[in-house]
């Protein structure tokens, strides 16, 4: 009997998945380092004041832009988001994401018809 329930136990943890929470692979603060896309910025535009801030053990992000009407992803101001494999959605707008260390880098999923709205985003952590 101590056999089968000992089998059993390890069976069930073999099958455990160990993938890692999604909310909890942002948890870190970023800064924009570069935006690629059809924008028209000075050369020395900097991009470091807009901000992603994820707030760990929630799904809500903070988005701070240093210029008033300027923004990349929304408005200043906190947001839900959601993470589908590695597909991040911050209101409404879909991005492929990819982190690596201390960068993230967000594709925007753009619309196949409209021919200039691609956009990537890297950010550094804070």
């Amino acid at each position: 009997m101590k056999k089968l329930v000992l089998m059993l136990f390890l069976i069930s943890m073999v099958s455990c998945s160990k993938d890692e929470d999604p909310q909890e692979q942002l948890t870190e603060d970023y800064s924009l380092d570069q935006a690629i896309c059809f924008c028209f910025y000075e050369p020395d535009f900097n991009f470091k004041g807009f901000k992603l801030s994820f707030t760990e053990g929630s799904s809500k992000v903070k988005l701070e832009s240093p210029m008033e009407g300027t923004y990349f992803i929304a408005p200043n101001g906190t947001y839900d988001y959601s993470i589908n494999g590695d597909i991040l959605t911050i209101n409404n707008m879909s991005f492929k994401f990819k982190k690596d260390s201390d960068v993230l880098i967000l594709n925007f999923l753009d619309e196949p018809q409209i021919a200039d709205d691609e956009l990537t985003l890297i950010y550094k952590k804070d």
